[in-house]
């Protein structure tokens, strides 16, 4: 797969389309699965259809020190640690809140690799940029509201603590210099995300409170297929090709999309001050690099 500007800008979008509704669906399924098992459910199966694809291509699986390194980082902290405390996290607060604190991935991103990665360094239009971002986001906050939870403030704390925890394994992918294959990576660390989660959920949950109904298992599955599969090899192909901070802003869009996917499924309403919002986070991305972007858009080399 080439890393043509136009091949680049479709992934884009898929990625950010997937992400904008993964927040709803799994919202959907932890009304009747326990959050850390619902983890282990949708890593394991969508490293299974990874791995088939990796018999299917022939792809080879390298097992150097750096590549076991990236499985383990990846694995560890992202599909295990961070999508823990998302899962967690969202049993206490609205599926779009959830999706707005991950807004703040572009936000650390930026701060990390301005201090890893010499070649992405913040600049006056991409601070600007990420500024104007997180004011939309802020708006959107604003006007959406936060609903009423008794455990609003640890919901929404746990899901900061797994923005935290996901932003580092993309800049070590990136900052390690070694390009492994989107499909082999996310075949290997969601194998191992899956099963540290599994035997935690068997020693802190009750396997047996699963509700196995079309709701869940259909949950699981979308959120396996596209959620995990499709989303984080597209997400490793793009690291490829497009600086992380870039990258990030995903963060910025995904949360805008669930917003709506929450209007159409769960019909929540929505004030002009959210619309408004919306906007100052897709401007800001524009900001941050308005030629790049617009080359994407046209399909320019």
């Amino acid at each position: 797969m080439t890393g043509t500007p136009r091949r680049i800008g479709w992934v884009f979008a898929l990625m950010c389309i997937i992400w904008g509704t993964t927040f709803v669906t799994l919202k959907i399924g932890l009304k009747g699965t326990p959050p850390i098992l619902g983890v282990a459910l949708r890593n394991l199966l969508g490293s299974l259809i990874l791995f088939v694809i990796v018999r299917y291509r022939h792809l080879t699986i390298p097992f150097t020190s750096l590549a076991v390194k990236q499985y383990f980082t990846v694995g560890l902290l992202n599909f295990a640690l961070s999508y823990s405390l998302t899962y967690s996290g969202t049993q206490y607060i609205y599926s779009n809140v959830s999706a707005l604190l991950w807004s703040a991935v572009p936000i650390t991103t930026a701060i990390l690799a301005h201090f890893t990665l010499p070649g992405e360094r913040l600049t006056f239009m991409k601070g600007g940029g990420i500024l104007v971002g997180f004011s939309g986001v802020a708006l959107i906050f604003a006007g959406y509201g936060f609903g009423q939870s008794t455990n609003l403030l640890l919901g929404m704390g746990l899901v900061l603590a797994a923005v935290l925890a996901g932003t580092w394994p993309g800049i070590y992918v990136k900052r390690s210099g070694n390009k492994p294959n989107p499909i082999v990576l996310s075949a290997m660390a969601t194998g191992i995300g899956g099963s540290v989660c599994l035997v935690v959920a068997n020693i802190f949950e009750d396997p047996g409170s699963m509700v196995w109904n079309p709701v869940t298992i259909g949950s699981i599955v979308y959120l396996a297929i596209f959620g995990t599969a499709i989303a984080w090899v597209a997400y490793y192909y793009l690291l490829k090709h497009m600086e992380v901070v870039k990258l990030s802003f995903v963060g910025f869009i995904a949360p805008i999309i669930a917003t709506f996917v929450g209007v159409i499924v769960l019909g929540e309403k929505l004030s002009l001050i959210v619309y408004l919002g919306a906007f100052l986070v897709l401007f800001g991305i524009y900001l941050t690099d308005y030629k790049g972007y617009r080359d994407l858009i046209l399909g320019r080399k």
